[in-house]
């Protein structure tokens, strides 16, 4: 629970300062990923393993930025906030290095794959393999795969994407949803009621993704069944 823990507070702090970068870096898309494990072939464990070295590198990047932020002397050594600052910023390096070792296990062990050598799954394979930290797949992308899709494990990646969608707007529209609500019984009238229609309209859209979401999902198992 606490590796899990560290791997979702690191891949948000990466994503969030590096994602256009990750574009030219060999970090491939979450349905390129399930795809080539799907596949299982020596081409597609080289492929993996290089994708996991690109996230690797990524992460540690990430830490030696947050390591030299936590080494950069402050005006007030003794306040309490700056103090914080700086265990924050050591605690995301950590949890960042921790990643990158993580990535470095599963390029090892899909390296080894390649070759067909024996070789012990890491504890966050399955993790890994089914596009932790992975780029989200581009409009392009997504258009390009489903054009592309012809047998019934291309349509079955397809679909464990759409569904991985499905239940995130879901959940994203579940929580907009909570937040009109609190500002609605907050009592302060000031800007509340405007926020909280905010939050309908986010929820709204997020409802609709993730309808759209699940109807491609059923599409694509169909498709999936016909192949």
């Amino acid at each position: 629970m606490k590796r899990l823990c560290a791997m979702v507070l690191a891949v948000a702090l990466v994503t969030a300062g590096t994602l256009a970068a990750q574009t030219t870096s060999g970090v491939l898309n979450t349905l390129e990923v399930q795809r080539l494990v799907a596949a299982g072939a020596p081409a597609a464990h080289v492929a993996l393993s290089s994708h996991y070295m690109a996230l690797a590198e990524t992460f540690a990047a990430q830490a030696a930025r947050f390591d030299a932020l936590a080494r950069v002397p402050s005006g007030a050594p003794n306040h309490p906030v700056t103090m914080g600052v700086n265990a924050r910023h050591v605690s995301q390096a950590q949890a960042a290095m921790a990643l990158s070792e993580r990535a470095r296990e599963m390029a090892a062990y899909h390296q080894f794959l390649s070759i067909g050598a024996p070789a012990a799954p890491p504890v966050d394979r399955a993790t890994f393999d089914g596009g932790f930290a992975a780029r989200t797949p581009t409009a392009s992308e997504l258009r390009a795969a489903t054009a592309a899709a012809r047998t019934a494990a291309d349509h079955h990646v397809l679909e464990e994407y759409y569904m991985t969608e499905n239940a995130r707007s879901a959940a994203d529209a579940k929580a907009h949803a909570a937040m009109a609500n609190n500002f609605r019984v907050s009592g302060q009238r000031r800007g509340s009621e405007l926020a909280a229609m905010h939050c309908d309209r986010l929820a709204k859209q997020a409802r609709e993704a993730a309808k759209e979401a699940g109807a491609a999902a059923a599409l694509h198992r169909q498709l999936a069944d016909i192949g």
